[in-house]
């Protein structure tokens, strides 16, 4: 049986842990933390990802959970439809909802080490699912590949309440943009992201969330809608910046200083 690696227990990292053949490998996932987050974002799966989940067995659980998107559009930062489109096969879903379900569809055999990764696992190959500050891409690129500050803010999250009325879609604006889309249980997920002055660290929800609202009010009522919903709760952050804002509807946004990453 070979031996292999999987670093980050994400949606990537657990996809590839419950589809490999456990009659074949040893498998072993890397996570630095035993639960899964708690802050939601939405994610559209769309059909080349359906037929992968499809694969590790949890499509009808996803659909089950998941919210149709029917169609989306391009905006203006006014509202305006600059393009629509139909996409009636694509999905709307929890990040949570996701990966709680490809984590119960991962084998019994595979090996979950929790705790940070400072070096690449052996023997055997590696496989890097680790996300944006990534130690499998560094340790194989170098310093070259670290994720980089951009001096962009963006936030996102989920409030529980269903998609205003002709207000899905994405609005582009000059150095800005602003998201609205269907999540699980009939929710809405949306998120921002424009050039900023604050941050890379501390960063205050409150002064966040006034700035995004000074920014995009009364530039479209769907906008309007969501950033209603959103209200300042707790906070938290870490070395690249990021805080959760809670949302009056029950859900969370999360801000944090954009970051890119090099090859």
């Amino acid at each position: 049986m070979d031996a292999l690696s999987v670093v980050g227990g994400g949606i990537a990292g657990l996809a590839l842990a419950a589809h490999l053949d456990p009659g074949r490998f040893q498998v072993t996932v890397h996570e630095q933390r035993e639960e899964p987050p708690s802050v939601e974002t939405s994610l559209a799966m769309w059909p080349e990802a359906q037929r992968a989940l499809q694969k590790v067995g949890v499509l009808p659980a996803v659909r089950a959970a998941g919210s149709e998107f029917g169609g989306v559009a391009l905006r203006d930062g006014s509202g305006n439809v600059l393009l629509r489109a139909g996409a009636p096969d694509v999905i709307g879903v929890s990040r949570v909802d996701l990966l709680r379900l490809l984590d119960a569809a991962v084998p019994a055999s595979v090996i979950r080490a929790y705790g940070p990764v400072t070096s690449l696992p052996d023997p055997g190959p590696v496989v890097g699912a680790d996300g944006v500050h990534s130690i499998v891409r560094r340790s194989v690129w170098g310093e070259r590949a670290r994720a980089r500050l951009s001096p962009y803010l963006a936030l996102r999250g989920i409030i529980d309440e269903p998609v205003p009325l002709d207000g899905g879609g994405e609005y582009w604006g000059r150095g800005q943009l602003f998201g609205i889309a269907p999540a699980s249980r009939g929710r809405t997920y949306w998120y921002a992201s424009y050039r900023s002055g604050l941050g890379p660290g501390g960063i205050d929800v409150d002064e966040a969330l006034a700035l995004t609202r000074a920014r995009f009010a009364g530039r479209a009522d769907g906008i309007d809608q969501v950033l209603t919903a959103a209200t300042p709760g707790r906070r938290w952050r870490n070395g690249s910046g990021r805080c959760p804002i809670r949302a009056a509807t029950g859900g969370e946004t999360r801000c944090w200083w954009g970051t890119r990453h090099t090859a």
